[in-house]
């Protein structure tokens, strides 16, 4: 029985876009990720009423998403800053990529949910699908309330993220991701190890809501854009990048 990869930290931190911001305009990109941590802890760059709750946010949520991933995507990300919605898309790829439960909620039955013409979730779909989850043995035996509790994490933290609006009542916003958001994405795909088809094919797009059609004019704007040449025929699909790294790839799209 496989147990998926998740930690409770989603009903902790959601989507910490706030923090998310601050711990990329205080990064010295010409010190060690080891100094800035230590730097960013003792002067409390983040705000927070105690170190402990400082180390939760920073060690145990921040860092999985931003730092650990290589110094490529916090200096990505320093260049999104200006650019509010590409910052957040590039901020939920991380998110969702180090909080797998959040992943596997928005594009499996948060899509389904979409492509099938729903308007909104609730948190009696979202606690049903987690005991669904719990019940097929891909989560760990949770109370009730830790139940409800993560529930309204993943939900907040897709509100935050504009896949959701609405305070109370969770509805979908119009499937949507910006070129730059995008190119963000497909480039972490690529440096990652996707090939050309995994890219095209991926169901990390649906964490967007968007179907296969979307994502081919995505590459197709990409490719005008001249981050990439692309080209598909039947299940054949080919990518030649013409950028080396994720942020020439953000800064070819804008």
């Amino acid at each position: 029985m496989t147990v998926l990869a998740f930690t409770v930290n989603i009903q902790k931190g959601g989507a910490l876009l706030p923090d998310a911001r601050r711990l990329v305009e205080v990064w010295d990109a010409n010190v060690s990720a080891e100094v800035n941590l230590s730097r960013i802890a003792d002067e409390n760059s983040l705000g927070k009423a105690t170190r402990r709750r400082l180390d939760d946010i920073l060690l145990r949520c921040l860092v999985p998403r931003f730092v650990a991933p290589g110094p490529q995507v916090i200096a990505a990300l320093k260049t999104l800053l200006p650019d509010h919605g590409a910052f957040v898309e590039a901020a939920y790829y991380e998110t969702s990529r180090d909080e797998a439960l959040l992943g596997a909620f928005a594009e499996g039955p948060c899509f389904d949910w979409y492509e099938v013409g729903r308007s909104r979730v609730t948190i009696d779909d979202t606690t049903a699908w987690l005991a669904e989850q719990t019940a097929a043995g891909t989560l760990p035996e949770w109370s009730p309330t830790v139940r409800t509790k993560v529930g309204r994490g993943l939900l907040a933290a897709l509100r935050d993220f504009q896949v959701l609006d609405g305070a109370t009542i969770k509805r979908f916003v119009p499937a949507h991701l910006s070129l730059r958001g995008f190119a963000y994405v497909a480039f972490r795909l690529h440096e990652q190890g996707a090939s050309s088809t995994n890219i095209a094919t991926s169901s990390i797009w649906r964490r967007w809501l968007l179907g296969a059609e979307r994502v081919d004019d995505l590459l197709r704007q990409a490719a005008r854009a001249g981050v990439l040449t692309y080209g598909s025929a039947g299940t054949a699909v080919r990518i030649d990048w013409h950028v080396g790294s994720v942020q020439e790839a953000i800064r070819v799209a804008a």
